[in-house]
């Protein structure tokens, strides 16, 4: 599926929360899925987009935001998950050359991820799941063992088998690290997801498609959202 990205950013840039009472169109499924590396997660998305006719957001969040302050996105997309705390904000603006603070850059991140919200769509971790809590939202978790997840890895990026089990440790203490600093969740609780998902022994990632698909039906959000199947 083809998005596009030019008017995906300027309509979250523009975005506002809106109560879906007061909105006329019609609400489609909102996933957000927190993944590990390793885990398919990429893949799963895309397979599962294609099931329910969905975009996906992913690097389009960072450039919403970064167009709305005008920053260098490499620049803010290096920046996302390493600032700790609120005194890390004169490194930012050291660094961006812009007068934005952290908590301008948590705003901006919250408010496009509620601009999604309305819009109905896949969202690739970010915390979306924090900011997300109560809303008619299926959140997802995906995990695996250490070894199945680096052996991926290592397969798709041509590495070692101790190069990928340090990538994905890394990796995942980096998104780990972001949630907590930025929304005090640990990433690694399940009652901080609907649906939490171990891949290592499905033979297939359609398998994983098929339970999110079977388990949103079964939570009702079929009813909740119009447009949740094109099956």
């Amino acid at each position: 599926m083809t998005i596009d990205v030019q008017g995906v950013i300027q309509a979250l840039s523009r975005a506002v929360e809106v109560s879906p009472m007061n909105s006329d169109a019609p609400l489609h499924p909102v996933i957000t899925i927190s993944r590990d590396l390793g885990t398919g997660g990429d893949a799963i998305a895309q397979l599962l987009a294609e099931r329910l006719g969905l975009d996906i957001y992913d690097e389009e969040i960072m450039d919403a935001i970064s167009n709305r302050y005008e920053v260098n996105k490499s620049v803010l997309k290096n920046l996302h998950e390493k600032l700790s705390s609120a005194s890390d904000s004169w490194l930012y603006a050291m660094v961006t050359g812009k007068n934005v603070s952290r908590e301008d850059y948590a705003h901006a991140l919250v408010t496009v991820i509620r601009a999604i919200y309305h819009k109905g769509g896949i969202i690739m971790g970010r915390g979306a799941h924090v900011v997300l809590d109560g809303r008619d939202v299926l959140r997802i978790r995906l995990t695996g063992s250490p070894e199945a997840c680096a052996k991926r890895v290592a397969h798709r990026e041509r590495l070692s088998l101790t190069e990928a089990k340090k990538r994905c440790a890394a990796v995942n203490k980096e998104r780990g690290h972001f949630v907590w600093s930025m929304f005090k969740s640990r990433l690694n609780d399940p009652t901080n997801f609907d649906l939490t998902i171990n891949t290592d022994h499905f033979a297939h990632f359609e398998q994983i498609v098929e339970t999110i698909i079977r388990a949103m039906e079964m939570m009702g959000y079929s009813k909740r959202r119009t447009g949740t199947t094109n099956r």
